[in-house]
């Protein structure tokens, strides 16, 4: 027990003082768990809101390539929804230079933006970059490059800080199939019927809709993806991540991770 020096008399009991912690992984077991804890129960709201609200074909989009479907591209639109649900703002802080240069009457080769994802009081809670080759991709098109350059960083940020690299990718206009006009949305599809989930499939994804566990959005979801024709890959990818992921072992199906359910 010391005075505090500030002169009031107060007495401070120095022991009851935490010094800031810097790495996660020095604060106390108590405080790192209830982190975790918090973290997982927001990821998994963000991940709900995710799947319920954007939109195929508008806010992410995907190929076909050598009658593969590539994998999800978050596009412009959804990185705009989600930076916007978290609250955050997004600003180029090196696009004034290339504008100076501009006006400095300098040719400009390649552009390399960089994004930051700014809360409300002004911290960085997230950062991306974004480059283009003004002539081999953009045939000399400047504005072009600082728009595209501007969107890639956004979207390189946005997947950045939330987290979200595991179901999206980004630029899906490098790939040699492109066309912005064409990307597909399951009502374009037209599945072979090898693609579609099997009788045994739908039933179990059909269950899920009753299940008190699932949430209201997501019983939403699944019926459209039923009532759209429902693919095999789909239909694997939502038990495996409802009921969780099981091997055949000896004859036998065992189980080998929980599924979200179990975490309900």
């Amino acid at each position: 027990m010391q005075p505090n020096g500030n002169g009031d008399g107060q007495i401070v009991d120095y022991q009851d003082v935490h010094p800031a912690v810097i790495n996660p992984m020095d604060a106390s077991p108590a405080t790192f768990r209830a982190g975790l804890d918090r973290r997982k129960a927001n990821r998994n709201t963000l991940m709900e809101w995710i799947r319920s609200s954007l939109v195929e074909g508008r806010d992410y989009g995907s190929i076909m390539i050598k009658g593969l479907r590539s994998k999800p591209t978050l596009l412009k639109a959804g990185s705009e929804k989600i930076i916007a649900m978290l609250g955050l703002i997004a600003r180029f802080p090196n696009l004034k230079e290339y504008e100076d240069a501009v006006l400095d009457g300098k040719t400009l080769t390649y552009i390399i933006l960089k994004c930051e994802l700014h809360n409300q009081i002004g911290e960085v809670i997230g950062e991306g970059v974004g480059a283009r080759s003004i002539e081999i991709q953009d045939n000399g098109d400047l504005n072009k490059s600082l728009k595209m350059s501007a969107k890639s960083a956004m979207i390189d940020a946005t997947l950045r800080c939330a987290g979200i690299s595991e179901i999206f990718t980004q630029d899906i206009e490098e790939l040699p199939n492109y066309n912005p006009d064409h990307v597909e949305t399951p009502h374009q599809m037209s599945p072979k019927s090898s693609e579609l989930a099997s009788e045994k499939q739908v039933a179990a994804v059909r269950a899920l809709i009753v299940n008190p566990k699932v949430y209201p959005s997501e019983k939403r979801q699944i019926h459209e993806w039923i009532e759209d024709g429902l693919l095999r890959s789909k239909a694997k990818e939502l038990l495996d991540y409802y009921y969780g992921i099981s091997v055949l072992v000896e004859g036998a199906w065992t189980k080998t991770g929980h599924g979200e359910l179990d975490r309900r």
